[in-house]
């Protein structure tokens, strides 16, 4: 496999400079090659030299603001250009025992229409349910779960085509997927 980071971090530094909405690739050779390739291995590895230079960008800013929190945190707020910078020791809420602060909303609700609206605080108007726990809970009540589904929710489809990939070294790699070959393509 070709490595490609030069290519690719020619290409950024020229779009960095660009002051569009509309990036324009076509800035470097390597970038005329990406818009006008029909070549999915030639775009594979691309793709995977952008996302190690995107994994190593982000360890250098993770590294700087680390650094940079170390003084401030000692030395006070400081602006740099049009940023202040602050220190502030970050947190995240856990729950510490899920089923006694879901029984804890029960008990505290004098009706259904009061847990009702309780679990809708608690949980927010953009919650939904995780998939496996909905089948989970359908199927302990011998119901359809892809009824389920249907009843209580729907897909939003997102304009743009959204590419995943599955890591075929995994355990819980398909078959289909492990089997597979270098370039050969799943009979739809």
């Amino acid at each position: 496999m070709v490595n490609n980071i030069d290519e690719i971090l020619e290409l950024t530094k020229e779009i960095s400079f660009q002051d569009t909405e509309e990036v324009d690739f076509a800035v470097t050779k390597f970038g005329e090659e990406l818009i006008n390739t029909k070549d999915l291995e030639f775009l594979w590895v691309a793709r995977n030299a952008t996302n190690i230079v995107k994994n190593k960008s982000s360890d250098i800013k993770t590294f700087s603001d680390y650094k940079m929190a170390e003084d401030i945190e000692g030395n006070g707020p400081v602006r740099l250009g049009d940023e202040v910078f602050i220190y502030n020791k970050s947190y995240n809420w856990k729950v510490q025992d899920l089923r006694n602060f879901v029984k804890w909303l029960v008990e505290k609700s004098s009706s259904n229409e009061e847990l009702i609206d309780s679990l809708l605080a608690v949980m927010g108007q953009s919650f939904v349910p995780k998939l496996k726990g909905l089948d989970s809970v359908s199927n302990s009540k011998s119901l359809n779960t892809d009824m389920i589904r249907d009843t209580f929710l729907y897909k939003e489809w997102k304009d743009k085509p959204d590419l995943k990939t599955i890591n075929t070294n995994t355990a819980s790699a398909p078959s289909w997927a492990k089997d597979l070959k270098h370039k050969e393509r799943r009979k739809i």
